[in-house]
């Protein structure tokens, strides 16, 4: 006779609440005995940085590395072309006005510059000359004036001769009428000698302008020459330090090759390499501290390139006071950037790895500071050394700021 199987009286809803009832027990019972081991964890003062949170104000800062350069570079160049023949200073070395860098030569330039000493010399001896000529040829006019006007008296009195001896007829009207006509003759000669002489000026003029104008093309042509020659010296045009010394001994170059570099060392401005994501707040016109060595100068945000390299931006700082002491382009520097004070705010020096406007956990201490316990803090805004505190904490507790991350899997623990 077959058995009938019981049923089961158990239902699959008491199955499924028995055993979410069995995995919460098995829970509560593993945070608790976590709880038991993070509080038997104990952790020595002096291996943690704890910092108490204050109402005060906070101060917005950003703080970047730098260099100092030059506003303006004094590039000097090439006016010819040549080889390099001898470099007398080097970059880094302090220059004055008229300080030879380096020398060059150019045999070519030696020759036009002879060549057109030789064209001047030629045409002011052509000018002088030409003064002589029309020197002489003045005086040869008066001459010819001078004949023409005795000439012109002679027959001047002829004629009042031969009309007084008209009347006595020892002269014929023809004879007479003739010397009219001589008289008159002369007269305009005369005329138009004296008309040649006084012209003479002008023309002796015009040749003269003409000629010394040639003598001055010839001249600005050797001052030039003379020039590239003497550019062959290369001089510093300022005071300041040498940056750079472009090629070497040997070495040819071409019209317009930068030969050198000179940087004004009292005209200075600081570059500062910026992260790119403090630079959101640097606006042009912010006050700046600007120091290296101890020393110290304040300046301005003179400006902010648009432009991000390698996760950083150059922002360009002007002096507004005296340079910093010892400047030097390229001395290495540090920059301080005021971005605004905010007033009557709770802050907490600032943990490592803290970011404004973000939450993290951090460790606060109990009111015995003898345990810490984890909690998620709620930041606002930040400066170098500081950062706003939104919630949960108020103002007297303290916190462990240092690095925590060997406690990661702990929500507390014992100081000691």
């Amino acid at each position: 006779m077959q058995i009938p199987k019981k049923q089961s009286t158990t239902s699959p809803l008491l199955k499924k609440l028995t055993l979410v009832s069995i995995i919460i027990i098995l829970l509560i019972i593993v945070w608790n005995r976590i709880n038991i081991i993070s509080s038997e964890v104990q952790v020595a003062f002096d291996e943690v940085i704890i910092a108490q949170v204050e109402k005060g104000n906070l101060v917005r800062e950003v703080r970047s590395s730098g260099t100092l350069v030059p506003i303006a570079s004094n590039f000097l160049s090439a006016t010819s072309s040549g080889q390099v023949q001898e470099i007398r200073l080097e970059a880094s070395d302090v220059v004055e006005v008229g300080s030879v860098i380096m020398v060059l030569k150019n045999p070519e330039l030696t020759q036009a510059v002879d060549e057109a000493k030789l064209e001047v010399e030629v045409l002011q001896s052509a000018f002088n000359s030409l003064q002589q000529r029309w020197q002489q040829t003045v005086m040869k006019q008066r001459i010819v004036v001078a004949d023409f006007s005795s000439r012109y008296e002679m027959t001047k009195l002829r004629r009042e001769a031969n009309q007084r001896l008209l009347k006595t007829g020892a002269v014929s009207s023809i004879d007479y009428n003739e010397s009219i006509l001589l008289e008159k003759q002369l007269e305009f000669q005369h005329k138009l000698e004296i008309e040649l002489l006084e012209s003479l000026p002008k023309m002796q003029q015009a040749e003269l302008v003409a000629a010394q104008a040639k003598i001055n093309q010839a001249t600005r042509h050797l001052l030039l020459q003379e020039k590239l020659a003497d550019d062959l010296y290369v001089k510093a045009t300022t005071k300041g330090i040498l940056q750079e010394v472009t090629l070497q001994v040997g070495e040819p170059f071409k019209v317009g090759t930068v030969l050198a570099r000179i940087a004004q060392q009292d005209n200075l401005k600081a570059e500062l390499r910026v992260q790119e994501s403090q630079v959101k707040d640097v606006k042009k016109g912010q006050e700046v501290v600007i120091s290296a060595g101890g020393k110290l100068a304040s300046g301005i945000v003179k400006r902010i390139n648009p432009a991000v390299k390698d996760g950083v931006v150059i922002v360009d700082v002007h002096f507004t006071g005296d340079s910093l002491a010892g400047a030097r382009p390229d001395l290495r520097i540090d920059g301080v950037i005021a971005l605004e004070q905010i007033e009557n705010v709770l802050k907490l020096k600032r943990p490592v790895y803290s970011q404004e406007n973000s939450s993290s956990s951090l460790f606060v201490l109990d009111k015995s500071q003898g345990t810490a316990q984890r909690k998620l803090i709620k930041f606002g805004r930040s400066s170098v050394d500081a950062i706003e505190i939104l919630s949960p904490l108020k103002e007297g507790d303290y916190v462990i700021v240092s690095s925590t991350n060997k406690y990661d899997k702990l929500n507390n623990f014992t100081l000691h």
